[in-house]
Formats: C-alpha cells, structure tokens, sequence
C-alpha cells in the first residue's frame, strides 16, 4: 500500500494536445494575460470573425470536457506576447474574472510572497529557452482560500515566435495529503505496520523490520495471524479485533511472550478499513521499573520514620520514591498520586528550579539552599533542599537523592522582623519607639529608636536619643507631660490618643500621638510612638472658625442696612458693616448719579498716602466703574494697570463691587491678594445694597401707582411681586453662601454640627425660594397677568418628560413611578407650560404623600374626540372627607400648624385649579383615608 497519493500529470498529457504541438501547462502568469468570453458568445462571434474565431471555439468547445483550464499564449518575434485562448474555468478555480488587461498582474499578486520569485524564475528560463515548463505554487484566491496549482506547457515553434499551449490544475488535496503524511513521518520513530481490512499486511517501516527481523516484501499480502500465531488468543487478538470493530483508537502495553518483550502499543483505524500499529520497545524499563521497586522497598525501611522530607528520582522517570513526610509536605493523598504530578509543580518559581538544575549538574549536588516550593493545593512553604546524585550498582543508571526540611515558620518569623524594620524605617508618620524598665513600684522610659521621619520632622537622629530619657532629650517642662501619657499607657494597657502643642524652628505645631502598648509575658516592655502633624488641619479649622464668625458678622450688620428708609443714608451703614466684619485699610463707598460715580463714605485707615476722592465719569477707567460695568466682583492686582491719572499712593491692590446698577464698593491694600471667601461676603453686601436701594426706589413707584391705581387688585398684585423680589435676592445670597460654606466644609473633611447647619440652612433656603415662586405665579393668575398660548401641544411627551424628570425624587423614597402609555400621541390646543405646571405639581403632591415602598401612576389619554384625561393615582395617605372641599383653596393643607407632618406651602392644587379652569378644564378627586387618591383632569382638545 502506498503512503502517498499523487496526480500523475501523465494521465492528463492527452487532453493538451492542440493542432500540431505537444500539450504543457501553465507557463508565465507573470508575463501571460488571460482572456476569456462566454463560450456561446465565443460560437456566435465564429461565423463572423472569420478562421481564428471559427478555432478559439472549437477550442472552447474542447475546454468544457477537461478537468483543468487550458490556454494558448503566443511570443512573437521581437518578445511581445499576447494570449490567445483561455478556459472559462479560470473564473472557478482562480475566483479571478479572465479579462486580458492586467489578469498576469492580479495573478501574480495573489501568489505567497515566499513562492513568487522561484515562480517567475522557473517562467523566465522556459520562455528564453523555448522548452517544456512544470511548475507547482500556491495561490490565494480572492475570498482567502489557498489552494495549490500544477501547471504545464510545451511550446510550438513557429515561423514568426513560438505558440505555448498549457493546463493548470487543482492539485490542493494531493499536497495536503502529502504534508500529512509527511509530518506523520516526522514525528514517528516507533515500529509502524498497516493491514487492511482482511488483516493483510500493506505497510512495514524500516523500525518494524529490524523488530520483526523480517523484510517488508516478506510480509506484505500475508495475514497477521499467519505470521504471528502466538498473538490469537491474547490481549493483543482481543484489541485488534476490538478497534476493527469499533473504529475507535487503543493504547496499551502488553508483554508478547514469542519475542520476550514488553511493548507500548497504540492501534489506530485507517481510512481504507484497515488498522495502523505503532510499537515501541519498552521492555528495558520494564526491567529498571522492577528494580526500582525492590530499591524503593529498602528506602522505605529506612526514610519512614525521618521528619524530613526523603526522596529519589531520576531524570526520565521524575520521582520514583518518597516517604510519608515529604507526601505529606507537599500536600498529596498517597505516594501514587505525587508521582502521577508533574515535578515543575513542585515549585513556586519555574525560573528557580532551573537555575537548580544547572547548578545541581555543575557541583553534582546541593547543600541546604532556601527553595520556594509549592503544594498541591497551591499554597507555599520555605525548604531547605539537600541532594547528591548516586550511581546504580549496574552503572547504566544515576539517581538524584535528595531531601527537604520545612523552614517556613522560621522564615516567617524572620519575614515579620524584616517587614517590622521595613515598616519602621518607610513609615510616612514619625515613629519612636520607649524602652519601659520597671524599678520597684515606679517605671522609667528611655528613648530605643527613632525613625528617618521622626529625625527630619524634630531634629533629632537616632544616635541623639537613643538610651536617653525625654527629660535628657527636650527638658523638663516638655518630658514632664510625655512622661505623664507614658505612665497611662502603660498603666491602662492599651492605646492612647493626645493632641499636643510643639514648638519647631518653623514655627508653633500641632501633633496628634497615639501611644501603643507592646505587651510580652503580661508585661509592658515597650512603648511606640506616633506623633501625626496636624497643624494644616488645625488651621483649616481656625479659617473655618474665622469664615463662620465673618458670615455671622455680616448678617448681623446687614440686618441694620435692611431697615434703612433713604437713599443718602444707605452709603453710610454700607461703611459701618465694611468697618465690623472687615480689616481692610482702603474702604470706599460711591453711588451713580446721572453720568458720575460720586464718592458717599472713604476711609482710609494706616496708610501713608491715599487717592483723593472726588466725582469720575462712568467712562473713566476705574475699578469701580469695571465692577458696575462687569456685574460682579472685579480685582485689580496692581494699581498701575488702570488706565486714569489718579495718584493711589501706596495701594497696590484693589477690589471693586457693584452695589447693582446704584454704585460701588472699593477695598483696596498696599500688598497681597484678596481672600475668595472675603470677595464673596462683599458680594453679598453689595447685593443687600443692591437690594436696599432697589426697595427705595421700588418703594417710590409703589406710592405713585398707588395713587394712580384704579383697581384694588393691581395694587395687591404689585405688592405681593415687591414683597417676594426682596427676600428672593437675599435669600439667593443666603443660599449662594450656604452653598460655599458647605464646599468649604466638605474641602476640609469636617463632619458634625457645623456641617448639619450648613446643609439645613441650604435646604431651608431652597425650600424658601420654591414657596416664593409659588406664591408669584398665584399671583399673576389672581391678577390676570397671565397669558396662555394655544400652540398645540403633545400631552402624552409633557407626561413622560415630567415624569423622567422626577423619578430620582420618587426613587429616594423608594416610590414605584409608573406611566402609562397611550397607544398614540394625545395632541391638544393648550398652553405647554400650563399643562406641565399641572402634571408637575400633581406628582410631586403623590410623591410627598405616599409613605415609602408605595405606587405613583400617571396617565393621559383621549377620553373622546373633544376631551382629553390626566389621571394621577397613588397608594398614599388619602385625604379625609371634611378636608376635601378645601385642598384648592391657597395656603391650605389637611394637616396644618407648625407640627403638621408633611412640608410645603399648600399652593399647588391652588395653581392646579386656577391653571385647569384657565384652560377651559375640570378637575375631580377621589381619596379614600389611609388607602390613596386619584386625581383627573379632564382638558379640551
């Protein structure tokens, strides 16, 4: 049987033969074209064409009965070339469309990179020389599939060049097998036979031979059992058969007594029906493996009862003894189990056991060295490993005998002193670490060791202090209250905490030090140490403390400016709250009038010289004048950058704050910059002024429409707006700082008291601004100030967006939100933000009123033609009978008082009403006490 199967182009030679040449195959792709038409197209194109076309379809004719894809190219006499027939095949086995122009081109560029130059070398020398080509290359069609190609040709001389007539076929299934079979060569070196399916013989390697001690052309044709008798009735028959049968692959060793040998057999089906059998020889370690076991035998009477771990092995086999401990060692069940592992297991660090190896093989053994190994369970432990290599009595064997003491507790006891120093040593915080020694009934402590920080941050090194007492390192006064926390730590037995005072020669420090115990044998022996700087944290707190007490300052003297009743006084009372919260040595107050800046109030407080104040223009370039142009704060880093000619003296500094479109306020100072939390305060000043004079004068209007009013309600109207324009601006002042406090506070890490009433007065200014809206826009509905617009609008997109804009807020309370959807977009003829106001304040009311875990459904659909439904329903706390003709009327909540369990204002059913009714709606409820309540507002369409 052969091994390999191979096309024989031979067999193919008579389908290349055209006209008077001899048939080859494919020749030059590099410098050959391709044509090719359809070949009814080519048939056609015969009777018109004349001779050559009449003769390219026969030739196309020909072509539809081969196997491959022939071609004709033609080489004229000066070297030009031009095709002159291809295959319509070309197109199927290339993946290429055969079209003349640029074909070689694209063929070429799909040949591998690694076969194209023996390609076109192989083409060049045919077309030189004018002889037979053969060639065999890869090609990579175009959807990526590589397949191998076989071409031929020969060529036709003639009078005027040469005609080359050639094949190209698909040989990719006979490289392939060839590639297998030869990597299956490769790799085997064992003894292989092949029968068939009558047990024949077909195949006898060289190894088989020499074992059989018979040639293959002795073997071949006869039967396995002819030839080996002895094998009928043994495990060798009963496998055979059994993988004959089953086609399924065995592996087995076997001893065959007709040739005293032990073999490693494996037995494989063929494709033909057939069997392959590999053998190996193994019958030499058979041998070694019995004696072996006969040595290991005696090891065990020896090494069972040793605490170390013993073991032998050799390099071909690993481990082939082990007593108990060193099974136990490394974590297996039995010694068959840890022979079946493999050894690189053993240890933590492949790299390690290499550099073992070698080092084991250069001084034929080693002496306790540190190992990291590892168990079964993939755990470490630290050994120390011994061995020495050993000669088998016969010489044909060596055997690497070692053994391993388990050190890990030890090395972790040296880990934890080494981690220990390196602690101390790396350690971010100072440490020091006292010597406790009990004389009779009193304790003294002497310093052991400091620590690199505890040198750099206190001056002192560890060779200054070592073996001294504190009083001998910092004096009495200071040792006197080290000595005091000593005695308590050591008395208390356990961790101390103390905030101290220091002073360094960068100044007063603060230190916060723990104190902890180290107890051995009941007693305390040691004190460490760990003095931690606090002073930045100390001072965040003394500019905390100092922001608090400013802001508390300034709202004590605004509440002055507040009631001022004129304008000319409003300056004044400006300069006496810069004077009580303030240290600034230029303090400057100015109003507009007309066209000029007029100076009201300057003081200018140790300073040697100082800008005369007089009346500038708006347009003059002043900080003033910036800060009332800007709207905010402005600073002035360096005087000499303000384009005017006044003389400021020594000022370098300035700051500018609009008292609205009314003036300024000027701070100024001979060097420095200006704190954030100061600019913000002086905001907030300006914008109490802002607010002052803007009352004045609103206060003014009021009085003459008053007089001109002519309906009451416009009066109110107005009133009610006045009174909420002035506390919204100090209230956004009172929440912008509020806002900034909690910042700073959060910045400083600090939790507690003062953070609790900056987030209340935040949340209570929010709360605050939320009611004044409210009572605004109740308002302008009671007043008819507001206007609606009759755009269409989508009811269905304004509930899901109002919705989705509330659901964080439903989510908090672990409220179910759920919308409903109307199947279709609900369009209506009504104001968009009326219609939003009215969802709005519907859900939030569900929301505020049902108890965590509870329900919220929202949902509008067209109720008929004309009418459209907003229905709102919750499982919330209901609303009782006697109080339900009442919920729409403003300020009026069921619970009421200053202990009523729910917040808010009681407007929004107010607003919800009046905004349905200015609609042209109607609005229903439905509550039920302690169960829920459904609201529906049915609006036109």
């Amino acid at each position: 049987m052969n091994l390999f199967h191979a096309l024989d182009p031979t067999h193919v030679t008579y389908l290349l033969v055209f006209g008077a040449g001899a048939v080859g195959g494919l020749l030059s792709l590099m410098a050959f074209g391709f044509v090719g038409r359809p070949a009814e197209t080519r048939r056609r194109e015969a009777a018109s064409d004349g001779p050559q076309a009449a003769r390219n379809a026969r030739l196309e004719a020909l072509t539809e009965t081969m196997p491959g894809v022939p071609y004709e190219f033609r080489v004229g006499p000066d070297g030009e070339q031009s095709i002159a027939f291809i295959g319509d095949g070309a197109t199927e086995l290339l993946g290429l469309a055969p079209e003349p122009d640029g074909f070689y081109e694209r063929f070429v560029e799909h040949i591998p990179e690694s076969h194209r130059g023996a390609f076109l070398r192989s083409v060049e020398e045919a077309v030189t020389t004018r002889s037979h080509w053969r060639h065999e290359v890869p090609f990579d069609r175009p959807d990526g599939e590589r397949i191998w190609l076989l071409g031929s040709a020969e060529p036709d001389p003639q009078e005027k060049g040469a005609l080359f007539r050639g094949l190209l076929l698909n040989i990719t299934e006979r490289i392939e097998e060839e590639r297998r079979r030869e990597q299956v060569i490769r790799r085997v070196t064992d003894a292989i036979v092949e029968v068939d399916a009558e047990w024949c013989f077909t195949l006898v390697n060289d190894q088989a031979e020499a074992l059989y001690g018979m040639k293959e052309e002795h073997l071949l044709g006869r039967t396995l059992w002819d030839v080996f008798p002895r094998t009928k009735g043994t495990r060798f028959e009963e496998e055979y058969r059994r993988v004959m049968r089953s086609r399924e692959p065995v592996r087995f060793e076997e001893r065959f007594g007709g040739m005293s040998t032990w073999f490693d057999i494996q037995v494989y089906p063929n494709p033909d029906g057939g069997l392959a059998f590999y053998f190996d020889d193994v019958t030499k370690r058979k041998e070694r493996e019995e004696q072996l076991r006969e040595r290991e035998e005696l090891l065990r009477s020896i090494t069972e009862n040793v605490s170390e771990g013993i073991y032998r092995s050799t390099p071909e086999e690993g481990i082939v003894y082990a007593n108990s401990a060193f099974v136990e060692m490394f974590g297996y069940e039995s010694r068959d189990e840890l022979r079946a592992a493999d050894p690189s297991t053993f240890y933590a660090d492949l790299a390690e056991r290499e550099a073992l190896y070698r080092q084991e093989d250069e001084q034929g053994g080693l002496d306790g060295v540190e190992v990291q190994f590892q168990r079964n369970d993939g755990s470490t432990f630290t050994g120390l490993l011994s061995t020495q290599q050993v000669d088998a009595p016969d010489g044909n064997q060596v055997y690497n005998d070692g053994a391993v003491t388990d050190i890990t507790e030890r090395k972790g006891r040296e880990r934890r002193l080494e981690q220990t120093e390196t602690l101390f040593q790396n350690a971010q915080d100072a440490l020091f670490l006292i010597n406790v020694l009990q004389k009779d009934s009193a304790a003294s402590f002497t310093y052991r060791r400091v620590n690199p920080v505890y040198e750099r941050k206190f001056g002192y090194t560890e060779e200054d202090v070592r073996g001294r007492s504190p009083k001998e390192v910092f004096g009495a006064e200071t040792a006197k209250f080290l000595e005091k926390k000593l005695q308590a730590c050591k008395r208390r037995r356990e961790p101390l905490d103390y905030e101290e005072k220091i002073p360094l020669e960068e100044g007063m420090a603060y230190f916060r030090t723990r104190l902890a115990p180290v107890i051995v044998d009941g007693e305390v022996k040691q004190i460490v140490g760990t003095p931690r700087d606090i002073t930045q944290r100390k001072r965040r707190e003394q500019m905390l403390k100092s922001r608090r007490r400013k802001i508390e300052a300034l709202y004590r003297a605004t509440s002055g400016l507040l009631s001022v009743e004129t304008r000319d006084a409003v300056p004044g009372r400006i300069a006496e709250v810069l004077q009580e919260v303030f240290d600034f040595p230029l303090r400057h107050v100015g109003l507009v009038e007309g066209e000029m800046l007029v100076p009201k109030e300057t003081v200018g407080e140790d300073l040697s010289r100082m800008p005369e104040p007089k009346a500038q223009p708006l347009s003059e370039d002043l900080v003033a004048t910036r800060a009332i142009q800007a709207g905010e704060a402005v600073v002035v880093e360096s005087t000499g950058g303000l384009e005017n000619d006044l003389d400021y003296g020594t000022l370098s500094t300035l700051a500018g704050i609009p008292i609205g479109g009314h003036g300024a306020v000027v701070v100024g100072k001979e060097a420095g910059t200006f704190d954030a939390l100061d600019l913000r305060l002086l905001e907030v000043l300006g914008g109490y002024g802002t607010l002052v004079l803007g009352r004045l004068e609103r206060e003014e209007r009021l009085v003459q429409a008053r007089e001109e009013a002519e309906e009451a309600a416009q009066l109110k109207s107005a009133m009610l707006a006045n009174m909420s324009h002035e506390v919204r601006t100090p209230l956004m002042s009172m929440i912008g700082s509020a806002d900034l406090l909690r910042e700073d506070l959060e910045e400083a890490g600090l939790e507690g008291e003062p953070a609790d009433m900056a987030e209340q007065i935040f949340r209570s200014g929010q709360r605050l601004r939320e009611t004044l809206d409210s009572v605004l826009e109740l308002s302008r509905l009671e007043s008819g100030a507001y206007t609606l617009d009759d755009d269409s609008a989508y009811l269905d997109v304004v509930v899901r967006e109002v919705a989705q804009e509330l659901n964080l807020r439903a989510h908090e309370k672990e409220i179910q939100l759920e919308v409903g959807s109307p199947g279709a977009s609900v369009e209506a003829g009504l104001d968009e933000t009326a219609v939003r106001r009215i969802v709005r304040n519907l859900v939030e009311n569900a929301i505020k009123f049902t108890p965590e875990g509870g329900e919220v459904q929202v949902r509008v659909e067209p109720e008929d033609e004309e009418t459209a439904l907003l229905a709102v329903e919750d499982t919330g706390v209901g609303i009782a009978e006697e109080a339900r003709e009442d919920i729409f009327d403003a300020f009026k909540q069921e619970s009421e008082g200053l202990d009523r369990e729910y917040e808010g204002s009681g407007l929004g059913l107010s607003i919800v009403d009046r905004l349905t009714t200015m609609l042209g709606g109607t609005i229903e409820v439905e509550s039920e006490k302690d169960t829920g309540t459904r609201f529906a507002v049915r609006l036109p369409r």
